[in-house]
C-alpha cells in the first residue's frame, strides 16, 4: 500500500522542480496512514545516503589525494604526426634575395644605428635614467672625472677623488682639480665630519686661476664694446659648523679667509689696461685679503629634493668681512634666494620660480669696493642670454620662471623667461631697465644638490648656449 502511494505521489510531481516536488511529498505524506509515512521516510533516507556516498566516491579519488593532477594531452608523438602543426619556415626565393639586397645595403647604416641606440639605452637606462632604490653611500675611495666648463671652446678636465669614511665613520673627503687649454686652473678640497648627521663640521679650500676673465665696466648699461680681459687669482678657505642632517634643511655658522689678486691677463684681447683709463677701475691691480664670518641657512619643504614638483625653498647667507690690510675695505655681503614649485595638473609638468637678491655694501671708512668683489652676473647669478660677468655693481636682482616637463627619468625639457638687473643701491632698480632673456633647454637631476643644465637663451645681444654642471636649481 505504501509503495503504491509513494509511486503515485512521485509521479504526480515528476514535472515540477525539485523544491516543489519535495514540498508536495512532505505535505501530502501527512494525509496518508502511518505505515505509508514510515515507508516514505525510509525511501528518502536511503536515497540521501546513496547520493552522499556517490559524491564521496568521486571526490576521494580526485581531491582527497594531494598528488592528483589534472589529465593532460600527450605530446610524445612528433609535431608532424597527423599533419604539420605549424607552418613550414618561409624560405626566401632567389629572385626575392636579389630584389631585397639593394634595400638592405642602403638601410644597413640605419639598422646599425638603431642597434647601437638600443644597446646604449640598455646600458645607460638601468644605470642613470631608471629609478633605483637609494641606499647608504659606499665606503672607501672612488675616482671620477672632474669637468669645469669655462667657455664654448674651453673645458677644464681633471680627476675627482672622493673618500667616504675618512678619517672616521660618517666623514667624507673630496679633492678635485682641473686644467683647461686656456691655462685656467681650479682646485677644490673639502672634508666633512658628521656628513648627513644632525651636527657636523666642514672645512673647505678653493683655488681658482683664470687668465682671461671678462670685464665690461661697472653699471647696468655698460656697452658690449667695452669688453676687456684681466687675470684673477682667487684663494678661499671656509670652516662651517653644520646644524641639520640635510643640506636643504640646515643652519650653518661659517667663517673663513678670502684673497683675490688681479693682474694683467693673457690668452685673450684686448686687455683691461688697454681699454680703461688708469685710475678708472677701483683696485685695478691691488690685491685684497679679507677675514670674514657669518651665518647661512637653507629651509626647504619639497616633495622631491632632486626633482621637486611642489614646495618652497628659501636660502640666506649673511657675511661680515674685515680687511687684513689698511687698504683692504670692510664690507657686508648678503645673498637671499627664494624658490617655489607648482605642478600643472601632474607632477611631470611643473612651473618653477626663482628669485635672487644679492649685494655687497662697504662699511666704516671704505668709500669704494674692488671691482672684482662686486655682485656680478656669473655662476648662480648669471643672466641666461648674456655673456658671463656681463654686468656688475653693488647689488643684483634676478628673477626667473620655468616650465618643466619630464621626458625621461630625472631629465626634463624646460622653457624659461628671465629678468636681471644690477644697481648701486636698492632704490635704483627699475623694471624698465631689466635685461630680459628667454629660451629653453634640458635639465638633468644628478643628485640631491647638483644638476646639469643645457640652455639656449635669446636676448638683445644674441643667442647664447650654456652648459652648467653643479647647479642645484
Amino acid at each position: 500500500m505504501a509503495w503504491r502511494l509513494l509511486r503515485r505521489r512521485l509521479t504526480q510531481s515528476r514535472g515540477d522542480p525539485i523544491e516543489t516536488a519535495r514540498s508536495t511529498l512532505t505535505i501530502d505524506a501527512h494525509k496518508e496512514p502511518r505505515s505509508a509515512r514510515l515507508a516514505l521516510l525510509a525511501v528518502l533516507a536511503f536515497g540521501t545516503v546513496c547520493v552522499f556516498g556517490a559524491t564521496d566516491a568521486r571526490a576521494d579519488g580526485r581531491f582527497g589525494d594531494s598528488t592528483w593532477v589534472a589529465p593532460s594531452m600527450s605530446f610524445d608523438a612528433g609535431i608532424t604526426t597527423g599533419g604539420p602543426r605549424v607552418a613550414a619556415r618561409d624560405q626566401e626565393r632567389g629572385w626575392e634575395t636579389v630584389l631585397r639586397t639593394p634595400f638592405r645595403v642602403v638601410f644597413l647604416p640605419l639598422r646599425l644605428l638603431g642597434k647601437g641606440l638600443e644597446a646604449g639605452a640598455a646600458y645607460v637606462g638601468p644605470r642613470y635614467l631608471e629609478p633605483t632604490p637609494k641606499g647608504p653611500p659606499k665606503r672607501g675611495l672612488s675616482l671620477a672625472p672632474y669637468i669645469t666648463p669655462g667657455g664654448p671652446n674651453d673645458f677644464g678636465v681633471g680627476p675627482s677623488i672622493t673618500w667616504i669614511g675618512f678619517p672616521t665613520s660618517g666623514s667624507k673627503l673630496q679633492l678635485a682639480g682641473s686644467w683647461s687649454m686656456s691655462d685656467r686652473r681650479h682646485v677644490r678640497f673639502s672634508e666633512t665630519i658628521g656628513d648627513r648627521r644632525p651636527v657636523g663640521f666642514r672645512l673647505g679650500v678653493k683655488y681658482d686661476y683664470r687668465p682671461d676673465r671678462p670685464y665690461y665696466g661697472i653699471g647696468n648699461d655698460t656697452p658690449v664694446s667695452d669688453l676687456a680681459y684681466y687675470r684673477l687669482e682667487t684663494t678661499d678657505a671656509e670652516a662651517a659648523l653644520l646644524l641639520g642632517a640635510s643640506p636643504l634643511r640646515q643652519l650653518r655658522l661659517v667663517g673663513g679667509y678670502s684673497g683675490m689678486s688681479p693682474r694683467g691677463g693673457y690668452n685673450a684681447a684686448p686687455l683691461l689696461e688697454n681699454v680703461f683709463a688708469s685710475g678708472s677701475v677701483p683696485y685695478e691691480r691691488q690685491t685684497t685679503q679679507e677675514l670674514w664670518y657669518g651665518v647661512a641657512a637653507d629651509l626647504a619643504a619639497l616633495d622631491d629634493d632632486r626633482d621637486p614638483s611642489r614646495g618652497v625653498h628659501g636660502r640666506a647667507d649673511l657675511r661680515r668681512a674685515t680687511g687684513m690690510e689698511d687698504s683692504a675695505p670692510d664690507y657686508t655681503q648678503w645673498w637671499v634666494e627664494g624658490r617655489a614649485y607648482v605642478p600643472v595638473f601632474a607632477s611631470r609638468r611643473v612651473i618653477a620660480v626663482r628669485g635672487v637678491y644679492t649685494g655687497v655694501e662697504p662699511s666704516g671708512d671704505a668709500a669704494a669696493l674692488p671691482y672684482y668683489r662686486l655682485a656680478h652676473s656669473d655662476g648662480a647669478s648669471s643672466f641666461a642670454g648674456y655673456a658671463p660677468d656681463r654686468f656688475r655693481d653693488r647689488q643684483l636682482l634676478l628673477g626667473r620662471v620655468e616650465y618643466r616637463w619630464a621626458i625621461l627619468h630625472r631629465m626634463s625639457a624646460i622653457a624659461m623667461y628671465e629678468l636681471g638687473e644690477v644697481a648701486p643701491n636698492a632704490a635704483s632698480f627699475r623694471l624698465r631697465d631689466a635685461h630680459t632673456s628667454y629660451g629653453g633647454g634640458l635639465r638633468l637631476g644628478m643628485s640631491d644638490d647638483a644638476t646639469m643644465r643645457l640652455e639656449f637663451a635669446k636676448s638683445v645681444e644674441g643667442l647664447r648656449a650654456a652648459l652648467t654642471l653643479g647647479s642645484d636649481f
